[in-house]
């Protein structure tokens, strides 16, 4: 092979998009955020979203090379688009639809616990379905983790966490899931000690 087919004719820089296109020929669009010198890194912000750094929304390269700006998520939306409430309330009866039908599932109830954890932000109700996700698989190690990591969270009880966190490590010591579950909650935990003292 010839080094010609290898040579690259220029290389943009983060803040400069490249004269020639041609370069970049794939049709991807993550290509072509690279080819226009996109960071698309984000931050964490309020009220469960996210927001781009930076002043700028994200810009990718359009058909005819000219850099075109795109909304940022969360801005305004369409006329057609319900929004996340109405979403997360279908997800919601999904749920309960499903375990009316199957109510012993330890699947289901780890993950509608999960839910209504992480996303409904309701830890009571949470709790009740985590309790009756163990009952129904008692050796599940991922739902003793997760439960564990509930009681830390909502009510920083950190015996009765590790508790749930030493059950789930010996009912699945390979799970790479459980083991960085609890190794968070013994670093959390850790801290608070030393804050106290």
């Amino acid at each position: 092979m010839e080094a010609a087919l290898f040579r690259v004719k220029s290389v943009p820089n983060r803040h400069s998009v490249p004269s020639d296109t041609s370069a970049f020929s794939s049709s991807s669009s993550s290509s072509s955020r690279i080819a226009a010198g996109i960071s698309l890194r984000r931050r964490r912000g309020g009220g469960g979203g996210s927001s781009w750094r930076g002043s700028a929304a994200p810009r990718a390269l359009s058909q005819d090379g000219a850099i075109a700006r795109r909304g940022a998520p969360g801005g305004a939306r369409s006329a057609g688009d319900r929004g996340g409430c109405a979403k997360r309330s279908e997800i919601g009866d999904h749920y309960r639809e499903k375990l009316a039908s199957s109510p012993d599932c330890s699947l289901l109830l780890r993950n509608y616990a999960k839910y209504l954890h992480e996303v409904e932000r309701d830890a009571e109700r949470a709790e009740e379905y985590y309790a009756r996700a163990i009952l129904a698989s008692p050796g599940d190690g991922e739902v003793l983790s997760l439960y564990g990591r509930l009681i830390w969270e909502a009510e920083r009880d950190g015996d009765r966490a590790a508790l749930y966190f030493d059950r789930a490590v010996n009912a699945s010591p390979d799970d790479c899931m459980v083991l960085g579950s609890y190794a968070r909650f013994l670093w959390e935990a850790g801290e608070e000690d030393e804050e106290t003292v």
